[in-house]
């Protein structure tokens, strides 16, 4: 499958690119670690499934957008209440980031999924494995759901949840059994433990959090008449986007 790409700049020395048959101009941030969602190609290209979708949608709805690489996912809304970029890919839903900008429609679902060297098993929560001591590696300043929030939240689990910064690091600390599971991205754990791990690394079908993600705007940037014409152009892609979703899903499951 061939991945599209587009240029990025750095989120220190961003230039606005104008074109006079937009609407408007934004600079959406995009986090490197994670293939094939979201990367930058050597060439310093922004490539995965999430930027050929925030090109198909903001494109749609007459927004010209650059694509600026920002330092780590954990300070993506950071930078997106400081005005580094105006568009945040991939967000849950929550409360406390709802103050930080404006949400679109969802544009897809995620679907987080426990990886491990052992083969999976039937498990009916995660607090009966953590109850048998086990380690779970986690992404820093990810969003995993209520169920994980709650149980790193109690202090008889909260020690077994490893915040480890990149997922190639989480690939290399489970296939050296430092962690007995990582928690991944559906499409990014298949894919990527198949290219990082010289070892079997195996999906468990127990749904650690399934949700939509959706793109996150930041405030004062975008007009009421804006955020309409992006969560229009999600709604008439839709079709899409689910063809684009299943091609992408596709790159993970093939060994």
């Amino acid at each position: 499958m061939l991945i599209a790409s587009w240029h990025v700049s750095s989120a220190q020395h961003s230039i606005d690119k104008i074109n006079s048959a937009c609407v408007t101009h934004a600079k959406v941030g995009v986090v490197a670690g994670w293939p094939p969602l979201t990367s930058i190609s050597d060439k310093g290209m922004a490539q995965g499934l999430d930027i050929e979708i925030a090109k198909m949608v903001f494109e749609h709805a007459g927004v010209c957008v650059e694509f600026v690489r920002l330092p780590s996912a954990a300070r993506s809304f950071a930078q997106l209440t400081k005005g580094v970029v105006d568009v945040v890919l991939m967000v849950s839903y929550t409360f406390k980031r709802k103050q930080w900008g404006h949400f679109t429609q969802p544009y897809r679902m995620e679907r987080m999924r426990l990886f491990s060297l052992k083969p999976p098993e039937s498990v009916y929560s995660l607090m009966a494995l953590l109850s048998s001591e086990a380690t779970i590696g986690l992404s820093i300043g990810s969003y995993y759901g209520e169920e994980i929030k709650s149980l790193a939240n109690q202090d008889r689990f909260g020690n077994q949840f490893i915040g480890i910064s990149t997922i190639q690091r989480r690939i290399e600390l489970l296939a050296k059994q430092r962690v007995d599971f990582i928690i991944e991205d559906e499409i990014v754990g298949n894919y990527l433990s198949h290219k990082w791990s010289d070892k079997p690394i195996h999906i468990w079908d127990y749904p650690v959090h399934d949700n939509e993600v959706h793109f996150l705007l930041r405030k004062n940037k975008f007009t009421p008449t804006e955020r309409l014409n992006i969560d229009q152009a999600i709604d008439e892609l839709q079709q899409q986007i689910t063809v684009l979703v299943a091609r992408y899903r596709q790159l993970g499951e093939a060994k």
